[in-house]
């Protein structure tokens, strides 16, 4: 296997029209589990699983999800929500590991609403939300990849500049715990790139692009240069790891698709 590019399945087409789209160009599709990407055209209902599994077997293109974290908060105070927040966790793993889905990535806990100076607590109840679904996905074979994120006031810092994902990886030594890099939201928080890179057990990237300012979820259309290089280099370093274009409409992940393919190796592109 050689690191490929990948594209997150959409909501607003019907799933076998995306599919026709999509498995020319990318070996690697990321399943949503959060409810506001879900949508009648895939609702993870029987025909479309289905529809899914027969694309899947005529293309060979892996599937790797992204955990629901809309009301999802690991680290919450409240034991009622942090106890609802993972059984929805435990749900899409259970999920995850009959589609045969490996890669499970998912977000750090948020912010005590109103009250940010006892994030210390929340991580102290979030540390034991992951240890149980660490028991639940070592049992199912997946690999929990915790991802970094945008600066934004519901996020501690610490979840942009990998300092809590350090901790996190040396709390959980376990190979069925690991890292999802978003590029994406290391530009618009100001995080070297390369300094994430230096870190271990990293399994997995989202791509995509933005103003600085806000997470946009841009098309990667500038600055190519230095897009390629990356690419080049994630080729080189994480050369089973697969990279999720991860903007918001179809037509810019082909965009993305068609300016960052001549810098993968032919080996991590359908044939």
């Amino acid at each position: 296997m050689a690191f490929s590019l990948g594209s997150r399945l959409v909501s607003n087409m019907p799933l076998s029209e995306y599919l026709k789209t999509v498995v020319s160009g990318f070996r690697v599709i990321e399943l949503p589990a959060d409810p506001r990407y879900l949508s009648p055209h895939f609702a993870y209902t029987q025909a479309q699983i289905k529809t899914l599994r027969i694309y899947q077997d005529r293309y060979q293109f892996r599937l790797t999800m992204h955990a629901p974290f809309t009301d999802c908060r690991l680290g919450a105070l409240d034991p009622d929500e942090r106890s609802a927040a993972l059984q929805k966790m435990y749900s899409a793993l259970q999920l995850a590991s009959e589609l045969h889905i490996r890669l499970f990535t998912f977000h750090p806990t948020t912010l005590e609403p109103g009250q940010p100076e006892v994030y210390r607590e929340n991580y102290r109840y979030e540390e034991e939300s992951i240890a149980k679904l660490l028991e639940k996905a070592r049992s199912l074979g997946v690999t929990l990849l915790i991802e970094n994120m945008p600066k934004h006031p519901h996020f501690h810092p610490n979840t942009s500049d990998g300092s809590r994902h350090q901790e996190l990886l040396w709390l959980f030594p376990d190979n069925h715990f690991g890292l999802t890099v978003d590029i994406g939201h290391a530009l618009q928080a100001g995080v070297s790139v390369d300094s994430l890179l230096k870190m271990n057990r990293i399994k997995h990237f989202h791509i995509h692009d933005n103003d600085r300012c806000l997470d946009r979820h841009y098309a990667i259309t500038n600055q190519l240069d230095w897009w390629g290089k990356l690419i080049k280099k994630l080729t080189r370093k994480f050369t089973e790891a697969s990279a999720i274009l991860e903007m918001n409409q179809l037509d810019d992940r082909m965009t993305s698709f068609y300016h960052l393919k001549p810098f993968i190796k032919p080996t991590g592109l359908p044939k």
